[in-house]
């Protein structure tokens, strides 16, 4: 569902908000304690086709910035407009 609703918006959103990171992110924060699987390929792939300002996720109980558009939340809280 998440593609096609991707799709009819032209893969162009303002925020993708998930629980996980894209693998390249999740590699990049971990390293050799990643574990890629089946959802963080699939978000690598939306973030490789998809054009957004910013990407938030949590699951990894930080709170930073990666590659600038790329924010991981623990126990910040964001408005978003």
């Amino acid at each position: 569902e998440a593609k096609a609703n991707l799709e009819k918006a032209g893969w162009a959103v303002d925020y993708i908000v998930t629980h996980c990171a894209p693998t390249s992110i999740q590699n990049a924060l971990l390293r050799e304690h990643s574990a890629p699987d089946a959802l963080t390929d699939f978000l690598e792939e939306v973030s490789q086709r998809c054009r957004f300002k910013y990407h938030f996720f949590g699951h990894y109980h930080s709170n930073q910035v990666i590659q600038q558009k790329y924010v991981l939340l623990y126990e910040q809280i964001l408005r978003l407009k």
